[in-house]
């Protein structure tokens, strides 16, 4: 079933209910991927929906700390190969089309770089045993799964969401401020963490109203994917100087298109953040609250 709590289902009932799905479905990606790299991309994004929704009923969790951690660490296992496969990743979707459109540097120098990376992750994945971490993750679900039954979720209706949306909004909203207030890229890469977790929220609210809901989340997901555009530029601009990859004079080249680059996606994800953070965390914790009442006590199918 979906990620979204249903109408007709206790609150507790439906975070067991989701966080066993996303289990299950983390554990098929590990058994079953054929691309190891896709699959170490779909493993952390399970991961996080899980701690997405634990943190929404955090307040009413006394677990929540233990869930939290657990899943936070078992993706950790495997945030180096992600890392890494992004940075060519990045390099596919931003910074070469931006050097192609300068002419700053020849194909072959082009070339040269991707294979660099190429080789950069081929090489983590041996040196780390990716499949030995995989198989520990996968004992890491296993482990959660079996606790999932017994979560000892402490209430049941809007209460038992509202403490945690409240939260995640309004450190997504904090957040913001922050990084615009000093725009350096570990108060973006925290805004950004904080906006998905707001999204994941939405998702698991959607049926409170599912058009303003739906086009709340589309409108997140924009945002996220721009912020997270700036932090994979963020982190290829100190991988590239860190490890000193490239010659010199091609990293000069990089780094002054990685700066553009970054402060594009700055400007562009301002406006839109403004927009989506808008209204103060009791304010919308009461909207979504008044759109709650409305759909499980007046229209238990919307």
């Amino acid at each position: 079933m979906e990620y979204t709590l249903q109408p007709d289902e206790h609150v507790s009932d439906g975070i067991k209910r989701i966080v066993d799905g996303k289990i299950e479905r983390g554990i098929d990606h590990i058994d079953e991927g054929d691309d190891v790299h896709e699959t170490v991309h779909e493993v952390r994004k399970r991961c996080k929906e899980i701690r997405a929704a634990v943190r929404l009923v955090r307040p009413v969790l006394p677990t929540y700390k233990r869930e939290n951690v657990h899943y936070r660490d078992a993706a950790r296992r495997i945030s180096d190969i992600r890392d890494a496969h992004a940075a060519i990743e990045t390099f596919d979707d931003h910074l070469r089309p931006a050097v192609e459109a300068r002419g700053a540097l020849d194909d072959s120098t082009l070339a040269d770089i991707r294979a660099t990376l190429v080789d950069r992750r081929e090489t983590m994945a041996a040196e780390q045993d990716l499949e030995r971490r995989l198989a520990q993750v996968r004992a890491d679900l296993v482990e959660g799964r079996d606790r999932v039954p017994d979560l000892p979720i402490a209430t049941e209706g809007y209460d038992a969401v509202a403490g945690g949306l409240r939260k995640s909004y309004k450190r997504a909203r904090n957040r913001m401020g922050e990084a615009y207030e000093e725009p350096e890229f570990e108060r973006f890469h925290e805004w950004r963490k904080r906006i998905k977790y707001h999204r994941y929220h939405t998702r698991l609210l959607r049926r409170v109203w599912v058009g303003p809901m739906k086009r709340r989340r589309a409108e997140l997901k924009e945002l996220s994917d721009i912020i997270g555009y700036e932090n994979d530029l963020a982190e290829f601009n100190t991988v590239m100087d860190d490890e000193e990859l490239f010659a010199p004079a091609t990293r000069a080249i990089l780094d002054e298109i990685l700066t553009a680059k970054r402060s594009e996606f700055h400007r562009q994800g301002r406006p839109l953040g403004e927009r989506l953070f808008a209204e103060a965390p009791d304010r919308l914790v009461d909207r979504l609250g008044a759109y709650w009442t409305a759909t499980h006590e007046y229209d238990p199918a919307p």
